[in-house]
């Protein structure tokens, strides 16, 4: 490639000069080394200015000067659309030329020195010996020289016969001549024989040079004169002596040494420094100098949104997108509605949600090693997102889908709208759960332990409390509501289908589907472990194993709607301070079974448990009771999930709850005036008593003992 060896003009029109060649050169860098490539000055005006935030007319007036400064790269051009400038990416732009002036007619039918009609004849000659023998066919010296060849010459030979024939020379070239010793060239003389033989000892035919002018010499420099190659014959073998007459000794003529050929270097363009600092228009500054993995060590996620958000604002949605994964849109395979029904009838059919790899072999027969697996991957996931009678339920690795008509996870005994307020505690900011095991541990040992509450336990669901989001993988499309995770029981040899409802908002998330596990394997306080399997939506969930224990246990009637105690063995290790037992807590079972409505709102279930678990302190006029926040929470959690911060924020902010001076660490709850006119509520006691409803739970201070 030629430019110019350095840029013309003040420093900053080289610099400017310098860009604008290098915008040109970028633009047309799939053009041939001579194309031409145009741009205008409008053009590049509008470019600059938007790229240095400048005035436009003020720039464009720089770069006119710039590039008329640098006319040996430029070309100027005026026309109906404005100014034009002209380059390529050799440099100057050189028109082609369209004239033939080296046709192979003219080279063959118009010679430049033509023969005369009478040698026409012995350019190739169409005669035909006597005699049946291949013959050579005759060229003629203007040819042989045209070609830079040298005419063959005959040598006189004997033969087996005892007359003289005919035998060619053998060309060698001039480098083959040079490079012999000087003994080797034997130079003849005239030979004087005898009728019988005639015999040279050596000879050796020294053609004269010929001057080959080159198609394009430059008018520094004489044309180069190359020799034609030396003929020189094989060793003629002599019989007999024979006379020779001394002759005066015949000298060739020297032969032309080309002379050497000077090339001058290509000129090399001097161009400053680059600045590698690029400023995306979200203030990102990134120096390109920088390794890669560096780069995307500390800039990965905010230049991924920007990659993100690039292409969502394309109006012609030419790349479509399915979690972190791009692909053409133009590319993407089409599902029909027969496919979409046969993966909704296998889906059904397994009774499970699969995973897309599944599905693919099972249907489609495709595997990883096929060159478009990945291209029909992406294409059934992104077919399938769109479809409403398809839910992703997968995880980051785990591609999980599932189907309308597939059975509820968990059964349908806690509803999700309510669950999901119930759990609303913890997007308010309620939660300590990682006061015993931080979530820089729990990530990094994949290992989560916590103890099981009795709501937890009655009902299989888990709080997505911080200690479960710390473990379990996060959602991975934006709209993505639920995932279905794997739970396997190695002590049990089980496997349960866990579905896991992320929050969304201001209602908080659950885990549910293990009330099967909980209730044959596990009691109210027992001490489970939680890890993260060989696969990104497989876990493991065991419990330490103890010695047998039976003990009336706290219990739901689902039949009579109430909470009653009942014999239990279980084996597993507890903490005896959180086990809802008849000998520690008796007064459980005087709890209401609250309907779920009712248990959404906190403030009225903590009323509830202070007037059941409560100890009374109060008179029957003004009754008031008091209880420890340990058994508070114990209680609170029968009745619906809720942390200690969410206790204390309410004891401190409720207008009826004080602490109690009298015993440190228990509140006072004091029930807000009720209405006496009507007749209170009965209810009937354990003994069979007929006791009004603010009775049931306990015996006023002032009551007759």
């Amino acid at each position: 490639m030629t430019v110019a060896s350095e840029f013309q003009g003040s420093v900053s029109e080289q610099s400017l000069a310098e860009e604008v060649y290098r915008l040109m050169t970028t633009q047309g860098s799939f053009f041939a080394l001579d194309a031409p490539i145009t741009q205008s000055l409008a053009n590049l005006a509008d470019f600059l200015a938007g790229t240095y935030q400048r005035d436009r007319d003020e720039i464009a007036g720089e770069i006119d000067a710039a590039l008329r400064a640098n006319d040996n790269l430029f070309q100027r051009r005026e026309t109906e659309n404005g100014v034009l400038y002209v380059t390529s990416r050799q440099g100057t732009y050189v028109p082609r030329s369209d004239a033939d002036t080296h046709s192979f007619r003219q080279r063959l039918h118009e010679p430049d020195h033509p023969l005369p009609i009478d040698d026409i004849s012995v350019v190739v000659s169409t005669s035909r010996p006597a005699i049946t023998t291949v013959e050579p066919v005759f060229i003629s010296d203007y040819w042989q020289v045209q070609a830079g060849m040298s005419p063959i010459n005959p040598v006189v030979a004997p033969t087996d016969f005892g007359h003289a024939s005919t035998v060619p020379t053998l060309p060698v070239s001039a480098g083959d001549v040079a490079a012999a010793p000087r003994s080797d060239i034997v130079i003849p003389e005239p030979v004087v024989a005898s009728e019988s033989v005639v015999a040279p000892e050596s000879v050796v035919v020294v053609p004269e040079p010929v001057v080959v002018a080159p198609k394009s010499v430059p008018a520094t420099r004489k044309p180069v004169v190359v020799p034609e190659p030396v003929a020189v014959p094989e060793p003629v073998a002599v019989p007999d002596p024979v006379a020779v007459a001394s002759e005066p000794e015949v000298v060739p003529e020297p032969v032309a040494v080309p002379e050497p050929v000077v090339v001058a270097p290509k000129p090399v363009v001097t161009r400053p420094d680059r600045n590698t600092v690029i400023t995306l228009p979200e203030g990102l500054a990134l120096d390109l100098r920088r390794p890669v993995s560096d780069l995307m060590a500390e800039h990965g996620a905010k230049l991924e949104k920007i990659l993100a958000d690039r292409i969502d604002e394309d109006p012609l949605r030419r790349m479509v997108s399915f979690g972190r994964s791009y692909y053409p849109e133009a590319s993407v395979v089409n599902l029909g509605k027969n496919d979409l029904r046969k993966i909704r009838d296998y889906i059904l059919e397994r009774n499970e949600p699969l995973p897309d790899t599944e599905i693919i072999a099972d249907l489609y027969y495709h595997n990883p090693r096929q060159s478009d697996y990945e291209g029909f991957r992406f294409s059934l996931n992104y077919r399938l997102h769109r479809e409403k009678d398809f839910e992703f339920v997968g995880v980051e690795g785990a591609r999980l889908w599932s189907t309308k008509g597939l059975p509820a996870i968990g059964g349908k005994r806690v509803k999700a709208a309510e669950m999901g307020q119930i759990t609303s505690y913890l997007a308010e900011g309620y939660d300590n759960s990682l006061e015993m095991q931080s979530a820089e541990a729990i990530t990094t040992s994949k290992t989560l332990n916590r103890l099981l509450t009795f709501f937890e336990w009655e009902y299989g669901v888990l709080p997505f409390d911080a200690s479960i989001a710390a473990l379990i993988p996060t959602p991975m499309l934006p709209d993505q509501r639920s995932a279905v995770l794997r739970f396997e029981s190695p002590q049990h040899y089980t496997t349960y289908l866990v579905e896991v409802r992320y929050p969304t908002g201001n209602r908080g998330g659950w885990l549910q589907g293990l009330d099967e596990f909980f209730r044959e394997h596990l009691v109210p306080g027992a001490l489970i472990t939680i890890a993260h399997g060989n696969e990104p939506n497989q876990f493991t969930i065991s419990y330490e194993e103890a010695a047998e224990t039976s003990d009336r246990l706290l219990t739901l009637d689902e039949k009579k709607n109430k909470f009653a105690f009942a014999n239990l063995t279980y084996y597993c290790a507890v903490d005896v301070d959180q086990v809802p037992s008849q000998s520690r807590f008796g007064r459980l079972k005087n709890l209401k079974s609250l309907p779920m409505g009712e248990r959404r709102k906190s403030e009225l279930v903590l009323e509830h448990v202070f007037e059941v678990m409560g100890e009374q302190a109060g008179t029957r006029s003004e009754p008031r009771y008091t209880l420890g926040l340990s058994d508070l929470l114990l209680s609170y959690n029968v009745l619906r999930p809720g942390s200690r911060s969410l206790l204390e924020s309410l004891l401190e902010n409720g207008e009826n709850f004080t602490p109690d001076a009298q015993n440190p660490g228990k509140y006072l709850y004091t029930p807000a005036p009720r209405d006496e006119s009507g007749s209170e509520e009965e209810t009937v006691g354990e003994d069979g008593e007929t006791l009004p409803a603010r009775r049931r739970f306990g015996r006023y201070a002032d009551d007759d003992e």
